[in-house]
């Protein structure tokens, strides 16, 4: 209702008068006289924000499966209420949102995603629930965003990060165990045993049970002595643990955000983290950035790469945000040779190689922020290195995401690192 509206569009502007003197005098975020107003939202305000995202749900045509409570009875899916410890489906947030069960809107948003979710690990992957579920839930974000944000809070998302990807100790550590793969592993009581000496041992479903036998041989060096293990004493599970992004609290009225979304950092900020409402409506100061990459150490290669880019950018007539470009380490390594090359190429390799290992990142500031969106890993062999690494320098690895602007010059903007990389190098006498 349109009275509902007001109250809650009120109660949220209501910052700016229930402390005139602080509308009126700048605030330092660390001041022990910052303004602590948690925020309140009734039933009335809550249905009137959400049950538009409730019926926008039910409209859509492939939402059946999903408006009821699931029936593992009438569908014959006995281990349902194994698997899935807390159903959800769209009537039962209906029904909590008239009740007056919902205190916040993230508490909508999290019995969405719980629904969402039970749907993707009861059904498998290509099934048509699968697909309907994914559909659905981008329906959701998609509406839910604009209300969330206009309620104060970042976004009405789920962020979640991958496990990263295991070794598995078979196939002379060759192969590897992805995300939602199923594995065996051997938690090692004894890490004092030569060549045994890490916690925990994975191997993948194709390596274990490749090994014919009661036993499998476990080592860290596959060079070195194995060690024999039981089988009986590994045990199975699936690759497939999930990291939630982590939420923060607005130390003013409350609300929860995404740390992502917020871009905090408590070394940063200390004080805590304050929304973009309660600095507005407050006026709030923030203590001033002080780590961006303009203020990191600047080297000679960091220079001329990031005039470079920026002259081409401003060549091309590109009116975005500055390319800062930094050399964030340098070290010197010593690259040990492996007693196995060494054995097929006995007089040509020497016992180790020393070299300089860079790390250089390209960040550009896109709305006030430094985004890093490139980052390269080299090898810098010099002259008095051994053949055949003498004057020679690797590339070891380069990544970039992809949110450079304008995208259409990415691949551009990469190239131009590279090659003024590789000419930088070549100036000093590096020949490979």
């Amino acid at each position: 209702s349109s009275a509902s509206t007001t109250v809650i569009e009120s109660q949220i502007k209501s910052s700016a008068h229930v402390d005139n003197e602080h509308k009126k005098t700048e605030i330092n975020a660390s001041s022990k006289q910052l303004p602590k107003h948690p925020i309140q939202f009734t039933p009335e305000d809550l249905r009137t924000y959400l049950e538009p995202i409730i019926n926008k749900l039910l409209d859509d045509k492939d939402s059946r499966p999903f408006r009821q409570p699931v029936d593992p009875i009438a569908l014959n899916i006995q281990d349902y209420p194994i698997i899935i410890k807390h159903p959800m489906d769209i009537s039962t947030m209906h029904n909590k949102l008239l009740r007056g069960e919902y205190k916040t809107p993230l508490e909508f948003c999290d019995d969405a995603w719980l629904m969402f979710n039970n749907a993707w690990l009861y059904n498998k992957k290509g099934t048509s629930i699968y697909k309907i579920c994914t559909k659905l839930s981008e329906i959701f974000a998609e509406a839910i965003d604009p209300v969330l944000q206009k309620l104060g809070y970042c976004c009405g998302r789920q962020y979640v990060y991958l496990s990263q990807v295991m070794f598995c100790y078979g196939n002379r550590l060759c192969c590897q165990i992805l995300h939602g793969r199923n594995f065996h592993y051997y938690n090692n009581l004894d890490p004092s045993r030569l060549n045994l000496s890490h916690n925990i041992y994975t191997f993948c479903d194709q390596c274990f049970n490749s090994v014919k036998g009661d036993s499998i041989f476990v080592g860290d060096d596959p060079n070195q002595t194995l060690i024999e293990i039981p089988k009986s004493l590994f045990s199975s599970a699936k690759h497939d643990t999930e990291e939630r992004e982590t939420m923060i609290d607005c130390i003013v009225c409350t609300r929860r955000w995404h740390q992502v979304c917020a871009l905090h950092l408590d070394q940063i900020w200390p004080e805590g983290f304050i929304c973009h409402t309660c600095i507005k409506e407050y006026n709030i100061k923030r203590k001033e950035n002080r780590y961006i990459a303009s203020k990191l150490k600047i080297t000679d290669l960091a220079s001329k790469l990031e005039k470079r880019v920026n002259d081409f950018l401003s060549y091309e007539g590109c009116q975005t945000g500055h390319v800062t470009i930094r050399v964030l380490a340098a070290n010197d390594k010593i690259c040990e040779v492996k007693p196995c090359l060494k054995e097929h190429y006995p007089n040509h390799t020497h016992v180790d190689y020393q070299y300089r290992t860079k790390v250089i990142f390209a960040f550009q500031e896109i709305d006030g922020v430094d985004v890093a969106f490139f980052g390269m890993y080299v090898q810098e062999y010099n002259g008095r290195c051994p053949a055949p690494n003498t004057k020679r320098v690797y590339i070891s690895y380069l990544d970039s995401v992809n949110f450079f602007q304008p995208k259409h010059y990415r691949t551009s903007v990469y190239h131009e690192i590279l090659i003024g990389y590789l000419d930088y190098v070549k100036q000093l006498g590096y020949v490979y």
